[in-house]
């Protein structure tokens, strides 16, 4: 009877948890760049896999399959082995990060078409040709509508089903800003300086904040009645989503090409100054700053209390949230194009993928490894106990942790067991 609960114990903490999809560009509709599935360091490389092509978009994971897009188009692996399950091939570079919702695979290319593809078998449902420019901006999805923004000034909102326009609005502007969707707006910003907002239902411009700049390269979060958004001036931007005025603005030492993430009232964001960033939400106010990371382009990823993200000195960070304190890093190689994209999470599985086309899959510690995918050998992953000085160090208060393995039936086995053994006894 002791070795029987012994497994029971044993199974509930070796089994993992539910894994939750990240089924668009950070996770979902509003660009949160959050989930409450738990990745716990330190990490272990699960596999790898070597994608043939170089890629520009990052993973995302629904119903345990990854998709990401490449040079070839979009590839589908198996979100456990890395194993390829299919590819379809477009005739142009898939640089936006797909959009999986109802088992179709939603992305725009390169080469002016907007594709819808099934998620099973990589088999062409509807191509929309309207646009007169490449697609370089993820699409999201709400409903039976697929919202896109190709650089021809036009934003274009698609029938799910047959890839029909419902609405176009002519913006005027070249946007590779992913459009985020919340409070009853679409928000993104434009290679012209300026944040736009149309109406989510029907297309219609809302407001324009201008900036000043000549390009806005980040895509903006929507959270708690705000849009924040990075600038090529060196700054983030919090402009309110109701009438688009001007909260605060937070300026760094260079671009701010990555896309903030929010959670609990603190934005997170890096620069290529080299710095990470957690900014009060609410003021503006610095919270703490990660120094000499590299110059980040990735957007962060946030589970539990850490926030992921890649730098192009080719290591991924993993940082407390709530200090900023170094809790995990990883090399991805040593090549130019050895840095990551922005990184996902779905279960207990923090992914990324190089713009060389290496993907990479890592495991809180207690998952076992899977024979790796690729026949080179992996970079060498660090666990780091010691931690970079933040420039602050303030202690807001802890978010509940997710327990990252929940399983009522194991505990409720567990304790019938134990009744049964008292019984005997």
């Amino acid at each position: 009877m002791r070795k029987i609960l012994c497994l029971l114990l044993l199974s509930t903490l070796i089994t993992p948890a539910f894994a939750a999809d990240w089924s668009m560009f950070k996770n979902d509709v509003s660009h949160s760049g959050y989930t409450t599935d738990a990745v716990n360091p330190p990490l272990t490389l699960k596999w790898t896999k070597d994608l043939g092509f170089e890629t520009d978009s990052s993973p995302v994971i629904v119903n345990d399959v990854l998709y990401i897009g490449t040079a070839f188009g979009i590839s589908a692996l198996d979100a456990k082995t890395g194993q390829e399950l299919w590819k379809y091939h477009t005739d142009g570079f898939v640089k936006s990060v797909p959009a999986v919702s109802n088992g179709v695979v939603y992305i725009g290319a390169d080469d002016k078409k907007f594709y819808a593809i099934d998620a099973k078998d990589g088999t062409l449902i509807w191509m929309n040709d309207t646009a007169l420019n490449g697609y370089t901006a993820s699409a999201a999805v709400v409903g039976n509508l697929v919202y896109a923004i190709p650089k021809d000034g036009t934003f274009y909102a698609f029938d799910s089903s047959n890839g029909k326009i419902v609405w176009s609005t002519l913006v005027g502007k070249i946007a590779e800003s992913s459009p985020a969707i919340g409070e009853g707006i679409i928000a993104f910003g434009s290679d012209g300086g300026t944040i736009i907002a149309l109406d989510a239902v029907t297309g219609k411009e809302k407001w324009i904040y201008d900036a000043g700049v000549s390009d806005i390269m980040s895509s903006p979060v929507i959270a708690d009645g705000a849009i924040f958004i990075g600038s090529n001036d060196g700054s983030v931007y919090a402009i309110t989503a109701d009438k688009g005025a001007l909260k605060w603005k937070f300026s760094t030492g260079d671009n701010v090409e990555s896309s903030p993430s929010v959670k609990n009232g603190v934005v997170y964001f890096g620069s290529q100054d080299s710095n990470f960033f957690a900014v009060d939400e609410g003021t503006g106010q610095l919270k703490w700053k990660f120094p000499y990371s590299g110059a980040v382009l990735s957007a962060p990823a946030i589970s539990n209390d850490v926030v992921y993200f890649g730098t192009e000195t080719k290591v991924i960070y993993g940082l407390d949230a709530n200090t900023g304190e170094l809790i995990w890093r990883n090399s991805t190689g040593k090549n130019d194009k050895d840095y990551i994209t922005s990184p996902a999470v779905s279960g207990n599985v923090l992914y990324a993928a190089t713009h060389s086309g290496i993907v990479y899959a890592y495991s809180s510690g207690l998952e076992a490894v899977q024979t790796p995918t690729m026949t080179s050998t992996p970079a060498t992953t660090s666990i780091v106990t010691s931690s970079a000085t933040p420039v602050s160090t303030p202690k807001p208060e802890q978010t509940k942790k997710s327990p990252g393995f929940e399983y009522p039936v194991f505990i409720l086995l567990i304790m019938l067991a134990i009744g049964i053994y008292k019984k005997k006894k």
